[in-house]
């Protein structure tokens, strides 16, 4: 099989040889993708990674945390493509350099998460048909507010803060914004018990049958205590089950989104003052290529830096695979308080259940503290789970970090709208005026000039060529 790559006609598979890619599923997919065969844009020239500079890429390699045992499990998957850089000099100013990182994904992750999306449905439905069928009315209407405000505040904290960036292009999706949804669904279960219920009788019993719950739970429910069955409190386990199926069956349509290959570039502006280099800002894909933008001065105050200012502090809290300032220092204590929290919720239900059911502490344990105990305790633990992106102890003087320019052509020249790197015109020139720079893709007018540029300058070289045979 021939491909038109750099110019000339080549063997893709020899083109390939000569590449060396980080994974196995990279590899993968550039093959599946396949190069164009026609309208081939050649990059402009590149540089090549020298000692000096991958010094200083040492000397200020971002710090990235992925946060989640969701993208930490993909993180180890064949989804990652793996981490590629290079230092590009402003042209005639030795003392300004950009150091330009491409994270690289194989997939674009959709919004199905085990922690976040699949086990509160369970856990919701079961808790509705506990509470539907053994609280009194007055409690059970204590104890919905409560669990529905928990998910409620979380995801409206969570949507409100992606919803700040909403006039700089900056709006990410994040599955905790499901929390909203989740504690608005809750709280219709008041209404379902206000339809319902006069204190603990249930009006329809055709509508609200009870539930054989002896062969469920076993001595616990008896014939005293009868499970009933709550249309709110199936929705959620419904929609919980079929969340599962889609999330362990991992069809693309689902578990990803519906295109190959994710990019998010991250740009470190450097400068030189007196015999040292620091940093100027950096430009970050804040959303879907919309380009972030923080001077050291910024991160600074947000405590987005390393204490010696060299190391920006970043993290990825969602499948889009965009960036934003990292805050929290103290990401495990998080973690270990949840995790806490989440065993406490444990033992106190253990410890309710071992008392008599007609004792209104037991029931306040079981229906209010328990769970908001245990999702509290799961969301810190689990939805904060911090990993890093990149391994401190890479070779960095390895070429197969390095973009040079036969990865340039690649990237850039995948078959598919997707699957191609968008960034053309403001990798070659990060440097052009900030105003212009808003964006990481670039508009129409900068696609067609570096599509036009390698053809000038070849026309450019034959004038040049010719002109001095003439002589």
């Amino acid at each position: 099989m021939q491909e038109i790559l750099f110019g000339k006609i080549v063997d893709l598979k020899e083109a390939e040889e000569d590449v060396k890619w980080q994974t196995k599923g990279m590899k993968k997919q550039i093959e599946k993708a396949g190069i164009r065969r026609k309208g081939l844009f050649l990059p402009l020239d590149g540089e090549n990674v020298t000692k000096e500079n991958t010094d200083l890429v040492k000397e200020f390699m971002p710090e990235i945390r992925l946060s989640g045992l969701e993208l930490r499990s993909e993180r180890k998957s064949k989804a990652w493509g793996g981490s590629y850089f290079r230092v590009i000099e402003e042209m005639n100013n030795p003392n300004r350099k950009c150091i330009q990182h491409v994270y690289v994904w194989t997939k674009q992750r959709f919004f199905i998460s085990f922690w976040v999306t699949v086990l509160p449905l369970f856990i919701l439905g079961v808790m509705g048909t506990l509470i539907y069928s053994y609280l009194s009315y007055e409690s059970a209407v204590i104890s919905i507010i409560l669990i529905g405000a928990l998910f409620f505040v979380l995801g409206a904290f969570q949507l409100l803060k992606a919803l700040r960036g909403i006039s700089r292009g900056a709006f990410y999706f994040s599955n905790q914004h499901l929390f909203v949804v989740f504690g608005l669904v809750m709280w219709a279960l008041l209404i379902e018990m206000f339809v319902t219920k006069r204190g603990d009788e249930v009006v329809d019993e055709a509508w609200h049958p009870t539930i054989p719950g002896e062969e469920i739970i076993g001595e616990f429910v008896t014939k005293e205590y009868p499970l009933r069955f709550s249309y709110v409190s199936a929705i959620f386990i419904v929609a919980g089950v079929i969340a599962l199926y889609f999330w362990w069956r991992e069809p693309p349509a689902f578990t990803h989104a519906t295109h190959a290959m994710d990019w998010a570039p991250f740009f470190i502006y450097i400068q030189k003052d007196g015999s040292k280099w620091k940093i100027e800002k950096v430009k970050y894909d804040s959303f879907h290529y919309y380009a972030g933008t923080q001077t050291l001065k910024e991160l600074k105050k947000m405590r987005a830096v390393s204490r010696n200012g060299k190391h920006p502090r970043f993290s990825i809290p969602n499948f889009w695979h965009s960036f934003e300032p990292r805050v929290s220092r103290a990401p495990w204590l998080t973690v270990i308080i949840g995790l806490l929290l989440f065993f406490l919720a444990l033992l106190l239900a253990v410890f309710s259940f071992s008392q008599d059911v007609e004792t209104l502490n037991a029931t306040t344990i079981r229906f209010v503290i328990v769970p908001l105990l245990l999702f509290f305790g799961a969301y810190l633990a689990f939805s904060k789970w911090p990993t890093n992106l990149i391994d401190k102890k890479l070779n960095l003087n390895d070429t197969i970090y390095h973009i040079t320019d036969s990865k340039l052509n690649i990237f850039w020249n995948l078959k598919g709208e997707e699957p191609s790197f968008k960034v053309r015109s403001k990798f070659q020139d990060p440097f052009m005026e900030d105003e212009h720079f808003t964006s990481f893709r670039d508009d129409l007018e900068q696609i067609m000039l570096y599509s036009v540029l390698p053809k000038i300058r070849e026309l450019e070289q034959l004038t040049h060529e010719n002109f001095f045979k003439k002589l």
